[in-house]
């Protein structure tokens, strides 16, 4: 009896044979909630947002009122504010001890609204409407957000540029807003593109609704540089021409700049140079700048060539070096193409020597031979021509010790002819004294011992401080072969120089004259020999002849150091003893 009593009351007990279900309905049509119950004993009742709603007739009334256990509920006119959200179906108890009342989950009613607008919108520009221009700086962070407004339920927003889906933020719903933010950079390349936000919601009658923005790619400016030279760049012949070219959007505007400049000075960006004058030369810098920014900067140099010029030397004009000392003439010039030097010694008014091809010229040892005037020669090349300039004067003077500059070894004379040794030397201050010596004998300049040797000393014709000592031996026999000594001194020390004398015996007269009449046969020999052939038209070789006779007559016989000296004097000029005053001490 009890089991029955249970089974019973199991199955009398009131429950749902179906709840309602999430439905999504257009504004203004009808829609009804099923709620089915099983066994219903008690009231239905139904509940919004957790807020209980009374029955309306022409607004909210139960489907089937006639219909035991169906609790369904039809909604007329469905509108957004009041019909939207959370229903429940509820049933009261059988009775208040059953305890068996019902109440569903709850079932969404969206009333489905698609957006009222799509606005698109950036920071720098505000809204951007539909097909408008969208301008965005090139390879920089673009933030874009695309918004919509009183839709529901809340679209989904995505972004296209031509074929490519672009991704966006965390898409997000705010009360009636719902927005996606793209972060996004732009390339160059893509100006002129559509930027697409397209807004899906099944209220579009198509699916989806689009609005498009045309990009604009802001970029700031790169240059190129266009240069038209002559072919030779030189200082007041040549000319240049310098163009900046920008490409920018929005258009730049491009400018030369000089480095190096303090002032600053900006040139247009056509730049002309003609002439072109050397303090132009340099490197000038092309920029161009918009509202983007500045562009990376291009150069160009302009070399400007001319001719050397101011050349300076070191010292300016002399100075006085101690023999066997060192001494260093520098000289320095501008010029473009950098010059090369070149320090020439005047040795007299014909006669010129080059001593170096550097801008330094090191005298190492300095002799008296290095006395004299310098120049520095300062020389560049311009188109293949050579263009040069020289310095002022550099004179070396040099002043110590006596020195031999020039001597004959060995001398030859004639038996019974008189003969004259020699030997320059160079001396400042003057020689304090000067004698020949040999065998015992000493023989001061500009004195005579026995009637036959004769000592003088006379100034050296192109060398500056420098002299010629002379002895001359009359009628010399063989008695005088020997070695002279020249010794030479001054304050500062002295020198000494061996001049070795050998005398030959004469040829005899009759030697001479059989020679010159065995010379004179074959001369006349040859002449006639020659008239005969001429006669007979068979001198083809004559020219030929000539010529070597020719190269033959410039033939010269030396022999080492030796020096014949056949001076016949009969009558001997004065000759006085030099002595310079010094002017250096």
């Amino acid at each position: 009896t009890v089991i029955l009593a249970v089974i019973r009351g199991s199955v009398c007990q009131q429950q749902f044979l179906s709840s309602p279900s999430p439905v999504v309905v257009s504004p203004g049509s009808n829609t009804t909630l099923s709620c089915l119950v099983e066994n219903m004993g008690g009231e239905c009742r139904w509940q919004k947002d957790g807020k209980p709603v009374g029955i309306y007739p022409g607004k909210y009334t139960l489907a089937k009122p006639d219909t035991e256990g169906d609790c369904s509920l039809t909604i007329f006119s469905v509108d957004l504010k009041l019909d939207d959200g959370e229903w429940e179906c509820q049933v009261t108890s059988t009775s208040f001890q059953s305890q068996d009342a019902l109440a569903s989950s709850p079932a969404k009613l969206t009333v489905q609204v698609p957006p009222s607008t799509i606005t698109l919108k950036t920071a720098s520009q505000g809204t951007v409407e539909d097909q408008m221009m969208l301008r965005v700086a090139e390879d920089q962070l673009e933030t874009i957000t695309c918004m919509t407004s009183h839709s529901n339920p809340a679209p989904t927003i995505s972004w296209q540029m031509g074929d490519q889906v672009l991704p966006s933020t965390k898409q997000t719903t705010t009360g009636e807003r719902t927005e996606a933010i793209l972060t996004h950079s732009f390339a160059r390349s893509s100006s002129g593109q559509e930027l697409q936000c397209v807004v899906s919601h099944a209220a579009y009658p198509s699916g989806e609704r689009v609005v498009t923005a045309i990009l604009d790619v802001l970029y700031k400016p790169t240059v190129s540089i266009a240069r038209v030279d002559t072919p030779v760049l030189e200082d007041g012949v040549g000319s240049v021409t310098l163009t900046c070219n920008s490409q920018a959007n929005p258009p730049a505007r491009a400018s030369w700049h000089k480095m190096g400049d303090k002032e600053g000075k900006k040139y247009p960006e056509e730049l002309q140079m003609n002439p072109v004058r050397r303090e132009q030369a340099g490197v000038y810098i092309c920029q161009a700048e918009n509202s983007v920014g500045r562009s990376e900067p291009e150069q160009t140099e302009v070399v400007v060539l001319y001719a050397p010029m101011m050349v300076v030397t070191q010292p300016k004009d002399k100075v006085e070096v101690m023999a066997h000392n060192r001494t260093v003439l520098t000289c320095q010039a501008e010029g473009n193409p950098a010059p090369k030097y070149q320090w020439i010694q005047t040795l007299s008014a014909s006669t010129e020597r080059t001593r170096s091809y550097t801008a330094n010229l090191v005298v190492e040892d300095v002799g008296y031979g290095d006395q004299g005037e310098y120049r520095c020669v300062a020389i560049n090349r311009i188109g293949g021509e050579r263009r040069e300039v020289e310095s002022e004067p550099v004179k070396i003077e040099v002043t110590g010790a006596p020195q031999v500059v020039k001597q004959v070894g060995e001398v030859v004379g004639i038996h019974g002819s008189d003969v004259r040794l020699e030997a320059e030397f160079c001396s400042d201050p003057v020689p304090s004294e000067s004698t020949w010596e040999w065998g015992g004998v000493v023989l001061p300049m500009g004195s005579e011992v026995d009637g036959r040797y004769k000592a003088e000393l006379v100034p050296h014709p192109h060398m500056e401080d420098c002299y010629i000592s002379r002895l001359t031996v009359r009628r010399v026999g063989l008695e005088d072969s020997k070695e002279y000594r020249l010794n030479v001194e001054n304050k500062h020390g002295n020198d000494m120089v061996p001049v070795i004398l050998k005398i030959k015996a004469p040829v005899p007269l009759l030697s001479v004259i059989a020679t010159g009449s065995l010379l004179l046969f074959l001369l006349l020999l040859l002449l006639s020999t020659f008239l005969l052939l001429r006669k007979k038209q068979k001198l083809c070789w004559q020219d030929k002849m000539g010529e070597k006779e020719g190269s033959l007559g410039q033939n010269t016989y030396s022999k080492g150091d030796s020096k014949i000296s056949l001076v016949n004097e009969t009558t001997e000029k004065n000759s006085e003893k030099i002595t310079p005053p010094s002017t250096k001490v």
